[in-house]
């Protein structure tokens, strides 16, 4: 158990990195500009400077290890622990997001970042909630695919047919993303079974690996939609609550995990899940990406031509 809280953990600070750092690099070359034959297609100057940029190549890198983590975490622990581990990368870039800008969190940041904790200590403390010896039922993962791929279309339809409300469309959205996030993480466990098992033809081949493929495709598109749809705070919520949540009901469904069998392991995991929540819900508002400065030459030359106009003035009125 030591071992898969420490490898979510850090694959929970490896993304959380990789965010602040193509975050950052995004920002600071999106006002650069590019050359009219780029502009023509959106983004593409900035993407091209992007994958020049070696801090966004770093964050890049720390994103492929996060993942890589991940999958060890899953293929040695349970869905239901590693996914709610997971929301801690909330915990460390706001952290990291601090480094280097000159500010400082608010106290109502540590009290959100106190509930996530607690919620999360509380959920690993609940007994039998979660053993890893469990089996794989196929049947149930590919009803289960049918269902969440239903569902994320419903939602997204409702989100799209809402027109101006953009915080519920980005909501919509992130909880859509978040369903694809949690069938990710199932089937990145099971090809990770499959490979450590039987080797990496047998992974290639299996179509959990096509599957797999798919549903990174499904959460990436949705994810982008939701930043793109509304505030970012309203998608992070969606993204960050939603995905624990249907990540720990495929692990009863689908893994056969016990659910919690009393009426105190019911209520404590009822608590955990909204300790969490509540924690999310006041973090993701202070995640909010900055928006894009005018590069240094020009803010350079705002400043001169603001000294400019003031020593004229005082020629002037002298």
């Amino acid at each position: 158990m030591l071992t898969v809280i420490a490898l979510s953990l850090a694959a929970a600070f490896l993304l959380a990195s990789s965010a602040v750092l193509q975050q950052r690099a995004a920002v600071r070359l999106a006002g650069a500009g590019s050359p009219a034959v780029l502009r023509a297609v959106p983004g593409m100057g900035l993407l091209l400077a992007l994958v020049r940029d070696p801090w966004w190549l770093a964050g890049w890198l720390a994103n492929v290890c996060g993942f890589a983590v991940q999958a060890a975490a899953l293929h040695l622990g349970s869905l239901a622990v590693v996914q709610p581990l997971v929301v801690t990368q909330l915990l460390f870039a706001l952290a990291l997001g601090t480094v280097g800008s000159g500010r400082r969190l608010p106290a109502c940041a540590w009290w959100a970042a106190g509930a996530v904790c607690a919620g999360l200590a509380l959920l690993l403390t609940v007994r039998g909630h979660a053993p890893t010896s469990v089996r794989l039922h196929d049947a149930r993962l590919v009803a289960m695919i049918v269902v969440l791929v239903a569902a994320a279309g419903l939602l997204a339809a409702a989100a799209a047919a809402l027109g101006r409300r953009p915080a519920a469309r980005a909501a919509l959205f992130g909880v859509a993303a978040g369903c694809f996030f949690a069938l990710t993480a199932v089937l990145t466990k099971s090809a990770a079974g499959v490979l450590v098992d039987r080797g990496a033809f047998a992974a290639a081949t299996s179509w959990y690996c096509y599957a797999l493929a798919g549903s990174t495709l499904g959460s990436l598109l949705l994810g982008q939609t939701a930043f793109a749809a509304g505030p970012f705070a309203a998608a992070v919520t969606g993204m960050s609550i939603t995905n624990p949540v249907v990540s720990y009901l495929l692990a009863v469904l689908v893994y056969g995990v016990p659910a919690p069998s009393g009426a105190g392991q019911l209520a404590g995991v009822l608590l955990a899940g909204a300790l969490v929540a509540a924690g999310v819900a006041g973090l993701a508002p202070m995640l909010s990406p900055p928006r894009a400065e005018d590069p240094p030459s020009r803010r350079a030359e705002i400043r001169a031509s603001r000294r400019a106009e003031a020593q004229a003035s005082r020629r002037i009125s002298t």
